[in-house]
């Protein structure tokens, strides 16, 4: 009697502990699953969000093109004022005044031109 309760106490514990050993497994695979779907959906939460974000940069770098664009415009407006200024402080001469001269001067270089071929 004894050797039977021995044996049938023995099967128990290997039983008990066949059932833990494959509760252990099964919670290693149920833990291995959630953190794959866990790892899915932040990806898709991650590519979502760079998508937006790629979408925010475009707006901005269309913004920011625009305004460098006007800024541009006016720096160089600028720049050419201040140029015009300083020609017409060195030279006693206002730019618009000898660009109409040289327009003139070109007219009256062809007209000589035209005469001095009928001649």
């Amino acid at each position: 009697m004894i050797d039977k309760t021995v044996v049938k106490a023995a099967k128990n514990v290997v039983e008990s502990g066949e059932g833990v050993a494959r509760n252990i497994w099964l919670a290693g695979l149920g833990l291995y699953s959630r953190t794959l779907e866990e790892a899915q959906q932040l990806n898709e939460k991650t590519s979502t969000a760079f998508d937006e974000l790629v979408e925010r940069g475009k707006e901005v770098e269309t913004q920011a093109k625009e305004c460098i664009g006007q800024n541009a415009e006016k720096a160089s407006d600028e720049v050419e004022a201040g140029m015009n200024d300083l020609f017409y402080r060195l030279s006693g001469v206002d730019r618009e005044k000898l660009e109409r001269m040289d327009e003139k001067i070109d007219k009256l270089t062809l007209a000589v031109e035209k005469l001095a071929e009928v001649e």
